[in-house]
């Protein structure tokens, strides 16, 4: 009975929201028609997506699907797999495949449906055990049985449940800016998820897709004014030149359309099952200034990990590789040569505010700036003092990365 209940909401507010959204745009159609404008397609790639610098484009051809990625460093190292967001690609990670190279077999992926990775079109090739169950024979196909794994915004969808069902294949976990993917939906259930309705807005096929593209892709220019503006991470017009080169045509976007479907989908047919807690070691990195992800998210996060360590960025804001691409590198690399995180010994306290899930997700540090805290009534106290992560989310969560 509550399957079929929920099977039922699931398509009544998609219809609802889709019914809105659709009157909404075609009034502005009519009043503002400029602001539906195509993109234009590109045709030469711009300069930098061939710069040697970044690394080597290679192909990993699965038994269905060839995954494109960009490889630097020695093949001898271990590997070192980043996993990007929505709207992203593997270029997202190029400070880090410079950088990180000299450590690591550092390995960019474009995901399914992004970038040079086949793009199949039917949202039933997204499903999430389908995803994860590709990402390790891509790791098989690349003849590597361990890994770190990094991800940023909507790669932890892929990331979360990746660790959580092949434990042993993942040395070392780093979360940045991305929620599990639970805590988003739980947070959705609660009606804490702002602008919720275009989630169900982007069940109908194809309108979703054409409104990422119009204004000649206007979502770029936004999703990196904070960037450009503050000079941030090098970011050049060439950069967003890129972005809007990846993403030019219409069959670029439904692939990152289908991850959104086939989440949502997931929360109201009887898919969002209970998961046990990993034991890999986690690193969740999020900067004060995101408005993406929330407190919530955060603590529910940890309720999936064993060993969470949670680090709070003064200042930084959502696209943190990017942002601040030497700062990050420095806290992955410090997190990756910790076997164990250095904690004093301390029983669970029992706190009914927002950290208590928290304190009983094992072993958690909370680093925020130079100040480290461990799982006690002093770590709740000062996070809440400190922190300036906004307790409700005001826009659209991590790891969904859309800009407003």
């Amino acid at each position: 009975m509550t399957t079929c209940l929920d099977t039922l909401t699931f398509y009544f507010l998609s219809a609802m929201y889709s019914i809105q959204y659709l009157f909404l745009h075609l009034i502005n159609l009519i009043l503002h028609p400029d602001r539906y404008r195509l993109s234009k397609t590109i045709a030469v790639p711009p300069r930098c997506l061939s710069n040697d610098d970044f690394g080597t484009h290679q192909y990993a051809k699965l038994s269905r699907y060839k995954f494109h990625y960009v490889e630097k460093g020695d093949r001898n190292n271990r590997l070192l797999l980043l996993i990007h967001g929505y709207p992203e690609f593997w270029y997202s990670w190029r400070f880090q495949l410079r950088n990180l190279s000299s450590y690591y077999w550092v390995v960019a992926i474009d995901m399914k449906g992004f970038g040079d990775t086949d793009k199949p079109s039917a949202r039933s090739e997204y499903d999430i055990p389908l995803l994860v169950t590709e990402m390790y024979d891509f790791l098989t196909a690349i003849g590597r049985k361990k890994c770190s794994i990094v991800t940023h915004g909507m790669g932890g969808l892929l990331g979360w449940f990746f660790v959580n069902k092949f434990p042993d294949v993942v040395e070392n976990f780093v979360s940045i800016a991305s929620a599990h993917p639970y805590s988003f939906l739980q947070e959705l259930s609660l009606k804490r998820v702002s602008n919720a309705s275009w989630y169900y807005f982007c069940q109908l096929p194809y309108f979703p897709e054409r409104e990422e593209m119009k204004q000649d892709l206007v979502i770029f220019d936004k999703m990196f004014t904070r960037m450009l503006n503050s000079k941030r991470g090098n970011l050049t017009e060439q950069d967003v030149e890129a972005f809007k080169y990846t993403f030019s045509r219409i069959e670029d976007w439904v692939g990152p359309m289908n991850y959104v479907r086939t989440l949502l989908k997931r929360k109201f047919l009887g898919k969002n099952r209970s998961l046990k807690k990993t034991s890999v070691p986690t690193l969740f990195i999020v900067g004060n200034a995101d408005p993406y992800c929330s407190l919530e998210m955060i603590c529910k996060s940890s309720e999936y990990v064993e060993n969470f360590t949670l680090k709070i960025v003064e200042g930084g804001g959502h696209f943190l590789p990017q942002e601040m691409p030497n700062y990050i590198n420095s806290l992955i690399l410090d997190f990756m040569k910790m076997p164990e995180p250095l904690l004093l010994g301390m029983d669970p306290v029992q706190e009914s505010g927002i950290f208590k899930k928290m304190i009983g997700a094992g072993k958690t540090v909370v680093n925020y700036g130079n100040q480290v805290w461990t799982t006690s009534v002093d770590t709740i106290d000062s996070v809440k003092k400190y922190s300036k992560i906004p307790k409700r989310i005001s826009k659209k969560p991590s790891f969904l990365d859309r800009p407003k």
